[in-house]
């Protein structure tokens, strides 16, 4: 009988299991010796160094393929985002309370469908920074920030704001094609779930480049869709004797929170891959920083041009 030498040891059993798949899968003959605290994969001394080499390249592999999730760079910093996410939605609540420059601002900045269609394309800006009230301005700030602080610490403060106002007025924009001309919505959750679906977005390639159980590489995206369900939906709720009942005075624009998210994941997994390939690269990022603020300015500025008449 030849020599055979111990060239692995391990007391994961599935570990073992599936190195001894990769030896297999290229010919090389080996044993699965070992007890309940231990297992070890021997070979004949003729296959050990091959064997080892093998097992040396599916390591790599495996670390290649795993490599976006582990070394994952989070952005210091989120803060500030977090503080300029309260500063423009709180700025525009006071100007547009008091009415600033003789002006209606919800008049002149709420998603309107007929005027989008009419070419107004400005509201899906302007309609992210208002709202109806204090308590759906507290909702958008507590919740945004939420998402704002985690989406900023994978993708920097360079994608941040332009991956979350170009998808909210993409949502809006969704939404008043299929809503159609009756559409009147205004306020920051279609940002707020936009910012949702892009961080969703994130997280699931991430999970997908893993060599992660398959149920596992789907948890991101199952825990956005129901994050989107619970925050998302209003007052909707299922009953089994009557089935989906939603209160009267529940105003709740859930086709904009659906829009916002899909728009965002859409506009995220874009963003993501484009930086994972290079072709987003710090020079881009910096032009990128300042052109959602840019876009809300110009935006904004229309829309008081025009109510000025």
């Amino acid at each position: 009988m030849e020599e055979e030498v111990e060239i692995l040891r391990a007391p994961d059993a599935k570990l073992i299991r599936e190195l001894s798949l990769v030896l297999n899968s290229v010919g090389i003959d080996h044993r699965v010796v070992g007890n309940q605290q231990m297992q070890w994969i021997v070979t004949r001394s003729e296959f050990a160094r091959p064997a080892l080499e093998e097992l040396a390249n599916y390591h790599r592999e495996n670390l290649g393929k795993r490599g976006h999730e582990e070394k994952l760079q989070l952005y210091a910093g989120a803060s500030t985002q977090v503080l300029m996410w309260f500063v423009i939605l709180c700025m525009t609540h006071i100007l547009a309370r008091a009415g600033s420059f003789g002006v209606d601002w919800k008049q002149a900045g709420a998603v309107n469908g007929q005027l989008i269609r009419d070419g107004e394309l400005w509201r899906p800006f302007t309609a992210l920074c208002l709202h109806a009230d204090l308590q759906h301005l507290i909702s958008n700030l507590f919740f945004g920030a939420l998402f704002i602080l985690l989406l900023h610490q994978v993708l920097g403060a360079g994608l941040l704001w332009s991956t979350v106002f170009l998808a909210g007025a993409a949502g809006n924009l969704l939404n008043a094609w299929i809503a159609g001309p009756e559409l009147r919505s205004l306020g920051a959750s279609t940002a707020v779930f936009a910012t949702l679906g892009a961080l969703t977005a994130v997280q699931w390639s991430r999970k997908l480049a893993s060599r992660r159980d398959l149920a596992k590489r789907w948890i991101p995206l199952v825990a956005g869709i129901l994050l989107l369900g619970w925050n998302g939906m209003g007052g909707v709720r299922h009953d089994p004797m009557t089935g989906i009942q939603r209160p009267p005075d529940d105003n709740t624009d859930i086709g904009a929170h659906i829009a916002g998210f899909a728009c965002g994941f859409v506009i995220g997994f874009a963003v993501w891959k484009l930086r994972l390939s290079g072709r987003i690269d710090e020079r881009v990022e910096a032009r990128l920083r300042w052109l959602a603020p840019a876009l809300l300015v110009f935006s904004w500025a229309i829309a008081l041009i025009v109510a000025r008449g």
